[in-house]
């Protein structure tokens, strides 16, 4: 689990290791970020991505907190 100041609702009982990359967005800008993938197997350099959004933590007053992250995009997701 990423040492302080990482603030999530998981605890090392339930934290999941996740994957980091760089993806090139249009406009030659790279950027270091979460990947939602975490078999390395199924990703490749120059493969295209998606951004996708999730509840990182949830407040105690029940306020969700997002962040995103980037996934390989499947074939079958698009039209």
């Amino acid at each position: 689990m990423p040492k302080s100041p990482y603030l999530s609702s998981e605890t090392s009982a339930t934290f999941r290791p996740y994957g980091l990359g760089y993806v090139e967005l249009p406009g030659a800008l790279r950027v270091e970020t979460r990947l939602a993938e975490i078999d390395p197997a199924t990703l490749r350099i120059g493969q295209e991505m998606e951004f996708v959004v999730y509840v990182h933590r949830t407040e105690p007053d029940g306020t969700e907190v997002m962040n995103y992250a980037f996934r390989p995009v499947i074939q079958a997701d698009r039209p």
